[in-house]
């Protein structure tokens, strides 16, 4: 017989015991419900993400063709293969895997770890590009955990370090795109202004994959083909612009800028140092870049619109033509040169220490005559030189819809003076600023467009992307007779006695006139001149005076103008010599 007081007990805890069973059972029976029912669909999504995977596939960029359609920068397909180091438990036994297969180079393993640590774990490593097919074949059989094979495209640059600061160079974006790997945008130059032409549009490939990640198969339906981008066409003829790149790589920095006079094209531009960024995915890539980075001589600058130069006596071309314009001087009228010209209480010096004697325009522009140009500037004052230097191109911007960081420069008057450097102008400001020196700043495209438009007398605006429409530039308005006056100086500059006669030409009947010019960097101290040092080229090479030669050709009916600034060269005697080389492929 079972005791009372034990049935009791055994019957709360029963009733316990299947209350609060009832109880989870119906918590689990609405947890499955609102899982497979009311968020169905999230749970749906979450488990698709966990079993596919999204890639971003890599348009082809376009071509930047030359002026004849010659390719200057272009994808090539790769087949790379790279390491996400987040995807593997064991990344020192992956690399020890990849490296036997590969038979890697130590110098490549040593830059694998690099970037393996100064990157985020999720971002890709690149192992190598261009693998032979049997490599893939073999790597992709052991589908390790980590370790990505898949086609691309790899940037080319066929002109190397000739003019790679105007054409640019791709890489990858500050900020890492999600699901694409090797994501690339244009980082400098025509490369990143144009980027939206060249780049095209990115496509897609879903990739299934199993419980640990690893690729099974691809879901063909929701694939996207990427659109291949735009080709844009420059107005650089590439033969000219090797030309111009080796006459300046001769020294060590230094611009310049070829137009045609006719259409206001580029014809080539450059600048140095260079670099070559077919280089920067090497294994060495990372020391090659620093090495670029540390270089004084700056060689990502665009020089050819980014370095501001003082004219030097390039600008005797502008005071001349607004002297003659103004009626302050005639073209016969004679100023005598001693070698030096009192005003006030300063003595201003010729560059020619014994002087020029009795100079008029024409020998003033052939011997570069500074007493003679300190006297006109200051008969015409700095409004009338600001005003020519304006109309013939000076102080202006061109490239802005088409390259990047470009200069104004500066062109100064009493005004800017006051507001920027909180003094007076002075005469001395004006006689200075007649040899273009003081506080002018011009750039070497603004140096070639000078010249453009004092050889054919017309408001020429450079053009770097090419186009079928026929230029037509309204007049300067300068009287003729006196540009004619100013052409005939520069003819005399590469004749007998010229201070560019060393660099005459002669290309079958053909000849060139210009102007040279010496950019002051800093004048030689007293203590330094009682060391013995007398000349610029006796200072260190980044104190030397820059040298300036702008140019145009053929003398009888221009058809190219030319800038070229050797920087710390010295003297003008190179920037001339490499103009005169530029000269004689364009007339050839």
């Amino acid at each position: 017989m079972i005791d009372t007081e034990v049935a009791r007990t055994f019957d709360r805890r029963s009733a316990l015991f299947l209350t609060w069973g009832g109880v989870l059972t119906s918590v689990l029976i609405l947890r499955m419900l609102q899982m497979q029912v009311f968020n169905y669909k999230e749970y749906t999504r979450k488990s698709e993400n966990n079993s596919f995977r999204v890639q971003i596939t890599m348009p082809k960029r376009g071509n930047i063709l030359s002026e004849s359609g010659s390719i200057i920068s272009k994808d090539i397909s790769v087949y790379r293969i790279y390491v996400i180091p987040e995807e593997t438990k064991d990344l020192n036994n992956l690399i020890d895997i990849i490296t036997k297969d590969l038979k890697l180079r130590q110098k490549t393993v040593d830059r694998i770890w690099r970037n393996v640590k100064k990157q985020q774990p999720f971002q890709p490593v690149l192992v190598s590009e261009n693998s032979d097919w049997n490599t893939l074949a073999k790597l992709a059989a052991k589908n390790i955990p980590g370790v990505h094979i898949n086609t691309g495209f790899s940037r080319v640059y066929e002109m190397g370090p000739a003019g790679a600061q105007i054409f640019g160079y791709v890489g990858a974006p500050k900020k890492p795109v999600q699901n694409a790997p090797f994501f690339s945008t244009g980082i400098n130059g025509l490369e990143k202004k144009f980027n939206n032409v060249l780049f095209g549009k990115t496509g897609q490939t879903v990739l299934i994959t199993n419980a640990v990640g690893r690729i099974t198969g691809e879901d063909k339906s929701q694939f996207i083909q990427p659109k291949t981008g735009q080709d844009i066409k420059l107005t650089i003829k590439e033969k000219i612009q090797k030309v111009l790149y080796d006459s300046l790589a001769i020294n060590r920095a230094g611009c310049g800028v070829v137009l045609d006079i006719k259409t206001g094209n580029i014809l080539a531009m450059a600048s140095t140092p260079s670099f070559d960024a077919n280089n920067f995915k090497a294994d060495d890539g990372d020391e090659y870049i620093s090495s670029l980075l540390s270089d004084v001589a700056k060689p990502f600058m665009n020089k050819t619109i980014e370095g501001l130069y003082p004219p030097g006596s390039t600008f005797k071309i502008v005071v001349a033509l607004a002297a003659l314009e103004s009626g302050a001087i005639t073209p016969n009228e004679k100023i005598f040169c001693p070698g030096f010209w009192e005003y006030g209480n300063h003595k201003y010096h010729c560059w020619e220490k014994d002087g020029h004697g009795w100079v008029d325009l024409i020998g003033a522009l052939k011997h570069s005559c500074d007493v003679y140009f300190y006297q006109v500037a200051l008969r015409i004052g700095i409004d009338a030189i600001k005003s020519m230097a304006l109309k013939l191109g000076l102080n202006q911007k061109y490239m802005n819809d088409v390259l990047i960081n470009e200069m104004p420069g500066i062109m100064p008057d009493r005004r800017w003076k006051e507001k920027n450097i909180g003094s007076y102008w002075v005469h001395g400001d004006t006689i200075i600023s007649g040899i273009g020196q003081g506080f002018i700043l011009t750039n070497c495209l603004q140096l070639a467009v000078m010249m453009a438009r004092v050889a054919s007398n017309k408001e020429i605006i450079p053009n770097l992307i090419y186009s079928n429409t026929t230029s037509n530039f309204k007049p300067l308005g300068i009287q003729q007779k006196n540009i004619q006056y100013v052409l005939n100086g520069l003819e005399e500059v590469t004749k007998k006695g010229g201070t560019a006669s060393g660099s005459a030409i002669n290309v079958n009947g053909k000849k060139m006139g210009g102007k040279t010019g010496t950019s002051q960097v800093r004048n030689i101290s007293k203590s330094e001149r009682q060391s013995g040092v007398l000349t610029s080229e006796q200072l260190k090479w980044n104190l030397r005076n820059h040298g300036l030669f702008v140019g145009y050709a053929p003398t009888n009916d221009p058809k190219y103008a030319v800038c070229v600034i050797m920087e710390h060269a010295g003297g003008s005697s190179p920037a001339a010599r490499a103009a005169a080389s530029i000269f004689k492929e364009l007339l050839k």
